[in-house]
């Protein structure tokens, strides 16, 4: 037999175990991590979401948990969600796409004005007129363009690590082949999922540095959902799209008029404060800025203590204090 029909055979091969353990993968991680709150329609799609409160209904405003890229709303639920939960009605989502939310049909649906608003839709078919928006990462993107769009709709906004502005540079190589007709989804299942199993503990410890990620974080919060094709493909389109969207929505930050908090790590590497939460500061008149030092891109896990007490304050309708705070390393 010529060589070159071994090496066909042998690619094919490779082609296949690749594809069966990707399909494999899939199913494992969906009973792994199946649905833990309900379901509502929006906009053709079916958002996932979690929602607690104490007995009576909980103190002052809802609050509203929004979630980063590559993650789902059980980041929250592993981090400060248990504890806002013992005081206010809270409600955490899977955005768009993400965990075991749907991808509507609408167009530049990884627009976060675009999710603000499909979130601030689901909000007023559950009874919430008025909410604290808490945004993280990617999902401080959302909050900000909530604030844009729908401050009558707002109590009070804490952006935590979000990405506000664009930056200089692109996104990692596979979001733009993963957004390639055919050649993305081809991509993904053989050689995104099972590359991405195995590099995901060095993922989790550079998006926490230079704090620890809790043990057994990546299990506890699901993050196999993030490898499943669908949840893959609409990560790569929200990242690969979120700095021509910001380029435009940072534009208009002045436009803000609604209690906006901002805390950040000034250590963290993943969403950099002086691109982003310094800037956005500066930007919106009357906010109120905490620095976290010595503090990466996780302040939900590694100073959530904080994070609690400036959501909670926003939502019994307490003054942000305008300025820089700053808050010592532990």
């Amino acid at each position: 037999m010529p060589v070159w029909v071994w090496v066909l055979c042998v690619l094919g091969a490779l082609v296949l175990s690749a594809l069966f353990y990707s399909l494999w993968y899939e199913r494992q991680v969906a009973e792994a991590f199946p649905p833990v709150g309900q379901f509502i329609e929006v906009a053709g799609a079916r958002l996932h979401y979690v929602e607690a409160a104490p007995e009576g209904g909980g103190a002052g405003a809802p609050i509203v948990l929004i979630h980063g890229a590559s993650g789902n709303l059980r980041d929250f639920l592993v981090s400060i969600f248990p504890r806002l939960a013992a005081k206010h009605r809270v409600i955490a989502f899977d955005r768009p796409g993400h965990g075991w939310s749907g991808r509507t049909a609408l167009k530049n649906v990884h627009d976060p004005a675009v999710q603000a608003r499909l979130i601030r839709d689901a909000l007023l078919k559950l009874g919430v007129k008025k909410a604290v928006v808490l945004g993280h990462s990617w999902g401080g993107a959302v909050a900000a363009a909530y604030a844009l769009e729908f401050p009558q709709n707002l109590e009070g906004v804490l952006v935590l690590s979000g990405a506000t502005h664009p930056w200089e540079g692109g996104v990692a190589w596979y979001h733009d082949v993963a957004g390639v007709p055919v050649l993305g989804p081809a991509f993904v299942r053989l050689f995104a999922v099972p590359a991405g199993r195995f590099l995901t503990p060095g993922g989790v410890a550079g998006n926490f540095w230079p704090d620890a990620a809790p043990e057994g974080y990546a299990q506890s919060m699901g993050l196999g959902l993030l490898f499943r094709l669908k949840n893959f493909l609409a990560n790569s389109a929200d990242t690969r799209n979120l700095k021509g969207h910001l380029k435009e929505q940072s534009k208009r930050y002045g436009e803000i008029d609604v209690p906006l908090l901002i805390m950040t790590g000034n250590r963290d590497r993943t969403v950099r404060a002086k691109i982003h939460s310094y800037v956005l500061h500066e930007e919106v008149k009357g906010s109120e800025l905490i620095k976290l030092k010595g503090t990466g891109h996780m302040p939900h896990h590694a100073r959530g203590d904080f994070v609690v007490e400036a959501a909670s304050r926003l939502a019994m309708g307490g003054e942000v204090r305008p300025g820089l705070w700053e808050v010592e390393a532990e």
